[in-house]
């Protein structure tokens, strides 16, 4: 019910234009259209109060009353504009590609993921941008970080007008809605957190044990409502030691982690700035075998993230299809992704797949070309 709040922001960004438009009907309809409308504004200014009321009945019956005044207001219309503009709204884009637009059921060549965010339309004189949020983001360690030794944090989100950002704000990607992505400035020790918010809006907290020293740099991989495209929001967590520099650069597409083998096979053998790459992801035993025993982690078989090496940018991707929702389903040996960036450099890749309810880690050196 949280996303109701929106929703009445965006309708009343687009009622002003239909109050200002009488013409859009014939002068006898002019007096039913505008009570309609006035009747359709109050239904759905009724269903907002009753979400922030926390209200789930009262918010169920002004839902059907909405949809009711809704179809009144429609009536006024011919039938090839409602069409039109059913058509127009039912298009869907990729949350972290917003250039690509399709079907609800299709994927981005760019990343693989679903195009599952609907995308809005608004009023010329308004726009998207008029929505558009950026999220900041500042981390709080409770105790020192120190090698080996857990570290509880707190993750602190605000909106850029100083407001906490509350999980209501946020949109689920991958059974989550926020994804914490932390890494030490060597890109060797990575982790994936999901911070929980506290009593406090806008704080969330989480712990790690750090393997290096020095600060880390965390990334919070955020949608947020109403237009639900990605954002990360970059923070670092202090520490008193000096960290590791990145020394190792070397391409590196196979590794070895808890017995297992891990491959990453590139399609057209190198990967360039701008251009989608497929990559598999494969997984073997020590004698070769196929390894088919991956379990569900956030809704896929395995999750691969990449930071550069300009310490700024970070790859977040997902096998191509659609979502896993069965706990007891499993997967492998071969994983699909697409792989696509802009910044050219050095990555450190990192594979996350779990195994026996325990997340496994596998890194890799790649390079993107210009």
């Amino acid at each position: 019910m949280g996303s109701i709040h929106y929703e009445d922001e965006i309708l009343s960004a687009c009622m002003k234009p239909l109050r200002q438009r009488g013409d859009v009907v014939s002068y006898t309809q002019r007096e039913q259209f505008m009570s309609d409308l006035t009747a359709f504004a109050r239904h759905v200014s009724d269903l907002h109060l009753a979400g922030d009321l926390g209200q789930q009945a009262t918010a169920e019956a002004e839902l059907h009353q909405v949809v009711e005044s809704f179809d009144r207001v429609k009536s006024h219309f011919p039938e090839w504009t409602v069409a039109a503009a059913l058509q127009s709204t039912n298009r869907f884009t990729c949350p972290m590609h917003p250039d690509v637009v399709g079907r609800r059921t299709d994927y981005c060549p760019k990343c693989g993921m679903e195009l599952n965010q609907l995308i809005r339309v608004f009023p010329p004189d308004v726009g998207s941008d008029s929505f558009q949020t950026e999220v900041h983001a500042s981390i709080e360690p409770k105790s020192p970080l120190v090698p080996g030794k857990a570290c509880a944090a707190v993750l602190h989100l605000q909106h850029a007008d100083g407001g906490p950002v509350v999980l209501s704000d946020l949109l689920e990607t991958h059974t989550r809605k926020i994804h914490l992505l932390i890494v030490d400035k060597s890109l060797t020790d990575y982790h994936h957190e999901h911070p929980v918010p506290t009593a406090t809006p806008g704080e969330y907290a989480f712990a790690f044990t750090p393997r290096k020293p020095g600060p880390y740099r965390a990334w919070a991989d955020l949608r947020v409502q109403p237009t639900g495209l990605q954002e990360y929001a970059m923070a670092d967590i202090a520490a008193a030691t000096t960290p590791e520099p990145l020394r190792d650069r070397a391409t590196s597409l196979e590794t070895t982690v808890d017995g297992l083998n891990y491959r990453i096979i590139l399609l057209n053998g190198a990967i360039r700035v701008g251009t989608p790459s497929t990559a598999t992801l494969r997984v073997s035993t020590p004698d070769g075998k196929a390894f088919t025993r991956l379990e569900p982690i956030m809704g896929a078989f395995a999750h691969i993230v990449a930071f550069n090496e300009d310490y700024k940018t970070v790859l977040h991707t997902h096998p191509r299809g659609p979502a896993i929702s069965d706990p007891s389903a499993r997967g492998g040996p071969d994983l699909e992704f697409q792989i696509y960036s802009l910044k050219s450099g050095f990555y450190r890749l990192f594979a996350q797949v779990q195994i026996d309810g325990r997340s496994r880690f596998a890194p890799f050196g790649i390079v993107i070309h210009e």
